[in-house]
């Protein structure tokens, strides 16, 4: 059986529950810092059958593509999303599974399983955003500095 994906069409609009309680409001945009928070419950059985897994794949606050079994017995970090969807049929070779895309981001809650160097690099992009902002301030109040110095050396010159 392949992978199924389905939408919050299905789960939210039809039935008027799942994950439709989750999603930003229409027209509005959720930042990493105050995204809602992601419900890994199961659809209901009128959706998928209970023998079939259920797998969220999205996004995390570092853009690395995050998949993750509704019951949080495994997880992985990847670059790709199509890496995340083979890692999603690979664990669920025999059965084929469901596979959930929410709006929301969401972060792994269990062990990566996924590529080892996507959990150093969420790491080192955080790291390096701070410098460069950073630096992007050090930069300014140099400018700024010079600016200043400049147009009061100008001033200077042109009363003398």
């Amino acid at each position: 059986m392949s992978v199924m994906a389905y939408r919050e069409e299905f789960l939210g609009r039809v039935s008027g529950e799942g994950l439709s309680h989750v999603l930003p409001p229409p027209g509005t945009s959720a930042s990493p810092d105050t995204a809602p928070e992601v419900s890994f419950e199961r659809p209901g059985a009128d959706v998928v059958n209970a023998a079939i897994p259920v797998i969220f794949i999205g996004r995390n606050r570092d853009g690395l593509w995050v998949a993750r079994d509704a019951e949080g017995k495994f997880g992985g970090l990847f670059w790709r999303r199509q890496s995340a969807l083979r890692f999603a049929r690979r664990r669920a070779a025999t059965t084929g599974c469901a596979t959930v895309y929410p709006r929301a981001r969401f972060e792994l809650d269990t062990e990566n399983a996924g590529s080892a160097l996507a959990g150093y690099a969420g790491s080192a992009k955080r790291f390096l955003t701070r410098q460069t902002r950073r630096l992007c301030v050090a930069v300014r109040k140099r400018f700024d500095s010079e600016a200043r110095r400049l147009a009061s050396a100008t001033r200077y010159t042109s009363e003398h």
